[in-house]
């Protein structure tokens, strides 16, 4: 009787798990579909030439995702999506370009379980950041969002996109590149700078008075 009862409730637990589902995909920008546009590349206010890829292992990477066709701002999105794997910039997939395309601007971070995927599109985007101007995204002054884009699966071993957990991950089939670009100081910002500056300034003059 007793191993019915255990019986049943595995039963059920087995059930319930694969009611929920999951998927998973593969988080680079390296061997996709849109290989050829999806590099993180160098911005405006970066230290670096705009338009040029990241080559430096310095910059992370982070993955977001929600089930479902979802639209709105990247920043938005981070603020409400979860939060998946983190990866760098890799020299090893960097050091030869990728399909004619050319050197640098490609990462490879791993897979990603998309938990609660049994079918239909996905929404994604990936936030990336120099490190060595801030240890995370919050704190770095060069920085940018991917803009969001969706991706599905069609539960075969070849297809790019989703696939469930019973096959191998896949890479992404339309994946966008991002641009890291340097944060600039709002006017009020530098106002307050300046005020503070010319006070310091007055504040000097009249010690030598």
């Amino acid at each position: 009787m007793k191993k019915a009862i255990v019986a049943s409730i595995l039963g059920l637990a087995a059930s319930g798990i694969a009611a929920f589902g999951q998927g998973n995909v593969n988080f680079n920008n390296y061997s996709s579909t849109t290989y050829a546009t999806d590099q993180v590349l160098w911005g405006a206010n970066s230290g670096h030439t705009a338009g040029t890829p990241v080559g430096s292992a310095s910059v992370e990477v982070q993955l977001f995702y929600e089930l479902g066709t979802i639209s709105g701002t990247a920043a938005n999105f981070a603020s409400t999506a979860t939060a998946g794997i983190t990866g760098f910039i890799s020299t090893t997939a960097n050091a030869g370009g990728h399909y004619g395309v050319g050197p640098y601007g490609y990462f490879a971070a791993g897979n990603q379980i998309i938990n609660g995927w049994s079918s239909g599109p996905v929404t994604f985007m990936y936030e990336a950041w120099d490190t060595t101007t801030g240890a995370s995204f919050a704190a770095a002054t060069v920085e940018g969002y991917s803009a969001l884009w969706q991706e599905t699966g069609s539960a075969t071993a070849s297809s790019n996109g989703i696939e469930p957990t019973s096959l191998p991950p896949q890479f992404f089939a339309d994946s966008p590149g991002v641009t890291l670009t340097g944060v600039v100081p709002e006017p009020t910002t530098l106002a307050f700078a300046g005020m503070g500056l010319l006070s310091l300034l007055a504040i000097a003059r009249r010690k030598n008075v």
